[in-house]
């Protein structure tokens, strides 16, 4: 499944590029139209996921919510699984 969310530029800068969002083993994918700056954690509220519920990798490299985003990033995001 594959969705883009367009971002009103008049809200918050100015659009200055597209981050990819993927959550592994799905086929749910979103292109995120970003500002400068926009966190990771942003860019998830976005979308209406909650970032304490996954793992991030930016660019292959696991990252905070908290990090900012560039045009042409790639968001991998691993779901948390606890259990006993």
């Amino acid at each position: 499944m594959y969705y883009r969310v367009r971002y009103d530029s008049r809200i918050k800068g100015v659009v200055m590029g597209r981050v990819k969002v993927k959550i592994v083993d799905t086929d749910q994918e979103w292109i995120i139209e970003v500002s400068n700056p926009t966190s990771i954690r942003e860019v998830l509220e976005r979308i209406g996921l909650s970032p304490e519920e996954y793992v991030v990798s930016r660019n292959g490299e696991v990252v905070s919510e908290d990090e900012q985003v560039s045009d042409g990033d790639t968001i991998i995001l691993y779901p948390v699984v606890s259990g006993g």
